[in-house]
């Protein structure tokens, strides 16, 4: 193959090991795919996209002229910020051309896609112990940022995981997380912000990724559990495929104010990517307003498309589970993603309730649940603090003061 086209390759569900799919081009900004006849006449072929890379003999192919050519699922498993950096300077270039990111990505990029000649690299991925990151970080001197340690564990090449703020795979308790790092220029405290916010999504009935904080000396750690991946009893890795909520709502640049970027459209998407027999989409959509509602409450306002996701799980679409839950220490009332069908992304309670029912959710429910998660809020704060061994009052818990606002 040329190295404008490349194969592409997918971990199905239950099987361990990767089966070639189709081939990918990307040709003066247009990109181009094609499945092969062979993985078509599978009884076990799954789309990777279900709307923007559906079946199809066609010899034209599929074509995607956003993103600079590259279809959503293969951008979510491409490296970028932290990852992108991180590569770039372990191999000593710059990676502008994007097939070339393809192809030296890690093994654990999101989801079950790889685009890539070299598919024996994916499959010999193997993420450092989480003790051996948590042991260079210890040793890091007082001046050095913790980001420096996710450069300097042995047998590192890169991450392929997004994102701006430094953060590595590793192997915790036989299974893969996601190791996050305070990095200079963070706020104070920025991986136990995340933890407290994380714990308290789950109690205000929210499916959110397990996470685990820890504390080496004066640094932190947090530990998020890949929703993503996971490691049987003989050491095999099973891959689900995803799509961020970017590639759902088929964006192009990471645009505030765009038509598209909007929860309500997502929870449309979610009934054209999810509506399957035996798939209860209204529950769905309830719980997309609950992560937005709890997003507002807590003061997340960097909910962007990206942090949002679908995952391939039991034969079906559904949400993943919501990760990347970071308070601001001062939040501006304005979240990452339209509310309502006007556009407006301001954070208030009367918005929140405003769109409710677009969500098939009850106003006399959505009154309760705001008033029932900021108390929620309001008294976890402190306890999820002591309950991984810091003061309550390590973090200053959100005000609320944006919930009475009238936009």
């Amino acid at each position: 193959m040329s190295d404008s086209e490349k194969p592409v390759w997918v971990w199905l569900p239950a099987r361990p090991h990767p089966v070639r799919c189709g081939a990918f081009s990307l040709v003066r900004g247009v990109g181009t795919f094609h499945y092969d006849e062979e993985y078509l006449a599978r009884p076990d072929a799954l789309q990777l996209d279900e709307f923007n890379l559906r079946f199809t003999r066609s010899r034209k192919g599929l074509r995607e002229t956003r993103q600079g050519g590259l279809f959503g699922v293969f951008r979510d498993a491409s490296p970028e910020g932290f990852g992108l950096a991180l590569l770039e300077q372990l191999r000593g270039t710059t990676l502008a051309d994007p097939m070339q990111r393809l192809e030296l990505s890690e093994g654990d990029s999101v989801g079950a896609v790889e685009v890539c000649d070299d598919i024996a690299a994916r499959m010999n991925f193997q993420p450092p112990a989480a003790e051996h990151l948590l042991d260079v970080i210890a040793k890091l001197p007082p001046g050095r940022a913790s980001s420096h340690a996710a450069r300097e564990v042995k047998g590192i090449k890169g991450t392929s995981l997004g994102g701006e703020r430094p953060k590595l795979t590793v192997l915790h308790k036989g299974q893969y997380w996601i190791a996050k790092l305070q990095d200079r220029g963070d706020p104070p405290h920025a991986p136990l912000r995340e933890f407290v916010a994380m714990r308290l999504a789950r109690r205000c009935g929210i499916r959110a990724a397990e996470v685990e904080f820890t504390p080496v000396g004066d640094r932190e750690v947090l530990l998020v559990r890949r929703f993503d991946r996971h490691v049987d009893a003989e050491g095999q890795v099973f891959r689900s495929l995803y799509a961020s909520a970017h590639t759902v709502l088929r964006l192009d640049a990471q645009t505030r104010g765009e038509r598209q970027r909007s929860y309500i459209a997502l929870a449309y998407e979610l009934e054209r990517w999810c509506g399957r027999a035996g798939v209860n989409t209204a529950e769905l959509k309830r719980e997309l307003w609950r992560r937005m509602a709890f997003n507002a409450l807590c003061g997340n306002g960097d909910d962007h498309p990206r942090n949002h996701g679908l995952l391939y799980r039991d034969g079906r679409w559904g949400l993943s589970d919501a990760f990347d839950i970071a308070p601001y220490t001062s939040f501006s009332g304005t979240l990452a993603m339209a509310i309502t069908r006007d556009g407006s992304s301001v954070a208030t309670a009367k918005n929140l309730l405003k769109t409710c029912e677009n969500f098939g959710v009850d106003p006399t429910d959505a009154a309760n649940y705001i008033e029932e998660t900021q108390a929620t809020i309001a008294a976890g704060w402190g306890e999820e603090q002591r309950a991984c061994g810091v003061p309550q009052d390590t973090l200053t818990p959100p005000s609320f003061e944006w919930l009475a606002g009238q936009a």
